[in-house]
This record gives structure tokens, sequence and C-alpha cells, in this order.
């Protein structure tokens, strides 16, 4: 009887030590590939047998290392609007999610849990897509989106062109 007391305490604290080792990769990983800020972006082609050329967009993802999104839009001559916040973290190794607290674009998710599966390309391109059940009606819609973000690098030296 000690024997398998003895074993069964083993087991539980090996399974508990592996599961704060889960639970830390998972953390850890979060920093390093998601914090930063991204950059919505489109595949654009003159051909439509062919996927184009990525480009950017005016809307941009900020996953601050406190675990906070802004999401924001530039809007040209206008300035920019936040329509979207909240917290996020990461929750599996290929899956963040975020709590939404406010939403101008899909006023369905605030309040809500909106878990986002992404998959990076090449470190600076992470294609993002969630699921949405309902519109802001609360009618069914049943529905996967898909986005492209690419993350925002500071360059070695100021661009020459640039316009402020």
């Amino acid at each position: 009887m000690k024997r398998h007391f003895l074993f069964m305490m083993i087991a539980v604290l090996l399974s508990l030590g592996s599961g704060r080792m889960l639970a830390q990769t998972v953390n850890e990983s979060t920093s390093g590939a998601l914090n930063g800020i991204w950059q919505m972006c489109f595949y654009v082609s003159g051909d439509p047998s062919i996927p184009g050329e990525l480009k950017p967009s005016n809307s941009f993802k900020m996953l601050t290392d406190d675990g906070k999104f802004v999401n924001m839009t530039v809007i040209p001559n206008h300035g920019a609007i936040i329509i979207g916040s909240g917290t996020y973290k990461k929750t599996a190794v290929n899956a963040f999610t975020e709590h939404v607290e406010k939403n101008l674009h899909l006023p369905q998710l605030v309040g809500k849990d909106n878990v986002l599966e992404y998959e990076m390309k090449g470190g600076e391109v992470m294609l993002v897509k969630y699921f949405v059940k309902k519109d802001a009606d609360g009618n069914d819609i049943n529905s996967w989106y898909y986005e492209t973000w690419k993350k925002v690098k500071m360059p070695a030296v100021y661009p020459k062109d640039l316009v402020r």
C-alpha cells in the first residue's frame, strides 16, 4: 500500500512539473514572436492566376509585453483611430486569445474571448485566422476571417524619402 501511495505521489509531482514547464514554454514564446507592432497586408496582383505581392494597408495591431493589444487604423489626411483593444495571452503553440474590451469593427466580440490561430512565415509575416459565430445583429454567420500581418521593424537609418 505504501508503494502504491509513493508511486501515485511521484506521478502527481511529475505531472505538475511538466505542466508548469509547458505553461512556462508557451508563455516565454509569447514575448519573442508575437510582441511588437504588426501591419495588416494584402496580396495584390494584376493577374488572377498568381497570388501577387504583399502590400501594406493602413491598419496596425500592437501586442505589448504586458499582454495588451490595440488595433488602429490610419485615415490618410485625417489622423488615426483605435478600432479595438483589450488583453491577450498565448494559449497554445499556434494560438493566442484576445479578450476584447472594445471593438468598432466587430462589436459582437466586445466582452468575449477571441481565439486567433496563427502561423509564422519567416519570422516577420504572421498568417492569422479566427472564427466569428454571429454578426453584430446576432445573426449566424459562422465564418472564418483570414488576415496577413507583417511585423514593423525599425530601419538602421532614417529613410531619406520619409514624409512625416
